[in-house]
């Protein structure tokens, strides 16, 4: 498959439009994040004291937990109502309504700012200027997305239907979401090889894999969760369709079928903010 990105802009026109009503089987069918990329992430920060994150378009606060459990204080920045109320609670995770654009933090105040398979959504610069300014000098900033293997041949089959179907629905908006597929300049071209990131320093990608297995109702959710799937009428019933005979195809003797993922991490550190 081939998109044409060239003319996708740096941010997509209200976003939150795309999550109305997936909040359900976002929090219950979207994978979580391998243990090594959360060490990764937290690596050589320390643990002298109590440390605080930021994570920036948090969802259902399936990455928040991930590091709450690790000890860590996170403050849950997510614009969608929807998303906030369908989050599972967890004592470290404080919700606030916000965007990546107007943070509503404090200058110098956060350790660590994530975002967990959300960053394609924002504004690019604004973005980052808003990570630089909450950030403490040298706290770390972190960006990470899962997206299916296609070297894997169940994976591959699954995305084609996926795909297929968000063209069908929005043809001009696939080309902006899939990390792998909204590189339309040069400076999402350099990030994404892990190349270049403005005003941040030490700037690594770090890469992994793990598998999610799901039934037939966690193929149908996960297809529903993403941002970019048909929202319902004739469009949503062709693809369950498709997937229910995909999956009855592919599975296992216990129903079930085995995505693989690949996991893109980058990190990078803060000069703080106007260094």
């Amino acid at each position: 498959m081939s998109f044409d990105f060239s003319t996708a802009s740096d941010a997509i026109a209200n976003p939150l439009s795309y999550f109305s009503d997936r909040a359900e089987d976002y929090e219950k069918y979207r994978p979580i994040y391998p243990p090594s990329a959360i060490d990764t992430i937290l690596s050589g920060l320390g643990s002298s004291t109590p440390l605080i994150a930021a994570d920036i378009g948090a969802g259902t606060g399936i990455g928040a937990r991930l590091l709450a459990d690790r000890g860590i204080r996170v403050m849950a920045i997510e614009p969608h109502a929807d998303m906030r109320t369908a989050a599972t609670p967890h004592e470290r995770v404080e919700y606030l309504t916000g965007t990546a654009e107007q943070i509503p933090l404090e200058t110098a105040s956060i350790d660590l700012v994530t975002s967990f398979q959300a960053f394609h959504w924002f504004d690019f610069d604004k973005s980052l200027q808003e990570f630089r300014r909450i950030l403490k000098p040298g706290g770390r900033l972190a960006l990470i997305w899962s997206f299916w293997d296609q070297s894997d041949a169940v994976s591959k089959q699954y995305t084609r239907l996926i795909y297929e179907a968000s063209e069908e629905q929005e043809p001009q908006l696939l080309s902006r979401i899939n990390p792998e597929k909204w590189l339309k300049s040069l400076r999402y071209q350099l990030f994404w090889q892990g190349l270049w990131l403005p005003d941040f320093t030490n700037f690594q990608r770090h890469e992994f894999t793990f598998n999610q297995k799901l039934d037939l109702a966690g193929s149908i959710g996960l297809a529903r969760s993403q941002g970019f799937t048909p929202a319902g009428g004739a469009a949503l019933d062709k693809l369950v369709s498709e997937l229910s005979e995909f999956h009855h195809r592919v599975c296992d003797a216990q129903g079930q079928i085995q995505l693989t993922y690949c996991t893109r991490l980058y990190t990078a550190t803060s000069p703080g903010y106007g260094g």
